[in-house]
C-alpha cells in the first residue's frame, strides 16, 4: 500500500491518527477494503504511542470507517459506500466538528427523537419498557460499591441508543447511535467526574417520565436540562 503516514502539527496524538487516516480516505489513497498498516507501523510513522493508535481506531470503528478482522488485521470498511447513513455520518465526521458542536447536534437530535417517541407511543411499548429497565439498572449501579466508570458509561450509552430505537425511525436511530458512539470517551469522562451517575439518573428519569406522561413540553425541558448538565461537566 502506498498510503503514507506522516506526523501533523498542533494536534493531540489521537487526533493526528484519526485525521491522517481520514485524509487518506478523502484523498482516495485508502479505499474500501484496503488493509491498514499495523499498529506499530502507524505509531512509528506518526510518531505517536501505540495507545493513541488504539484510541483512534476505536473512534474510526465507532463511525464504521474501519473494520477489525481478528487474525487478519484492520481494514477500511466496505460498508461506507453501501449505506446512506454511513455516507452522511462520514461527511459530518470529515468536517472535524469540535465537542461543543457535537453537544449542540445531540440536543437537536434528542428533541426530534423525543417528539417521534411520543408520536409513535402506541408502537414502542417494548422500547419504553427497556428504557424503564435501564433506569432501574442505573439506580442499582448507584447503590453498589462495586460499580465502575465503565458500568455507568455502558448504561448511559444503552439508554440513548434505546431512545433512538424507540423513535421508530431507522435513519435517525443509525445516525444518533453513531454520534453517541463517538461521544463515548466524553461519556466515560462525565461518569468519572460526577457523583456515581447522579446527573444521568436525574436526566434519564426526567426523560422517561416525560415519555410515559406523553408530555411534549416536559420532554423538551428534560432534553434542555440534560444538555446543560452535559455542557457544564465538559467545561470543567
Amino acid at each position: 500500500m502506498s498510503a503514507s503516514f506522516e506526523p501533523r502539527k498542533k494536534e493531540s496524538a489521537v487526533d493526528t491518527v484519526v485525521n491522517s487516516i481520514k485524509k487518506l480516505i478523502l484523498d482516495k489513497e485508502l479505499k474500501p477494503g484496503d488493509k491498514l498498516p499495523t499498529e506499530i507501523e502507524i505509531a512509528t510513522g506518526l510518531e505517536v504511542s501505540r495507545g493513541s493508535v488504539r484510541e483512534a481506531m476505536k473512534i474510526l470503528s465507532a463511525f464504521g470507517l474501519i473494520e477489525v478482522k481478528v487474525g487478519s488485521g484492520t481494514y477500511i470498511s466496505d460498508r461506507m459506500n453501501n449505506k446512506m447513513a454511513d455516507s452522511f455520518i462520514f461527511s459530518f465526521f470529515a468536517t472535524n466538528p469540535d465537542m461543543h458542536q457535537f453537544v449542540e447536534f445531540r440536543k437537536v437530535m434528542e428533541n426530534d427523537i423525543m417528539e417521534l417517541i411520543l408520536l409513535h407511543y402506541d408502537e414502542n411499548e417494548e422500547e419504553r419498557a427497556e428504557l424503564a429497565q435501564n433506569v432501574k439498572e442505573l439506580k442499582s449501579l448507584k447503590s453498589s460499591p462495586d460499580s465502575t466508570t465503565d458500568d455507568f458509561a455502558k448504561n448511559d450509552t444503552e439508554f440513548h441508543k434505546l431512545l433512538g430505537k424507540a423513535s421508530k425511525n431507522l435513519l435517525l436511530e443509525r445516525i444518533y447511535s453513531c454520534v453517541i458512539d463517538f461521544l463515548n470517551p466524553s461519556i466515560k469522562y462525565i461518569h468519572s467526574s460526577e457523583n456515581k451517575g447522579a446527573n444521568s439518573e436525574t436526566a434519564h428519569s426526567e426523560m422517561l417520565e416525560a415519555i410515559e406522561k406523553r408530555d411534549k413540553e416536559m420532554a423538551a425541558k428534560a432534553v434542555e436540562c440534560a444538555s446543560v448538565s452535559w455542557a457544564n461537566v465538559m467545561d470543567r
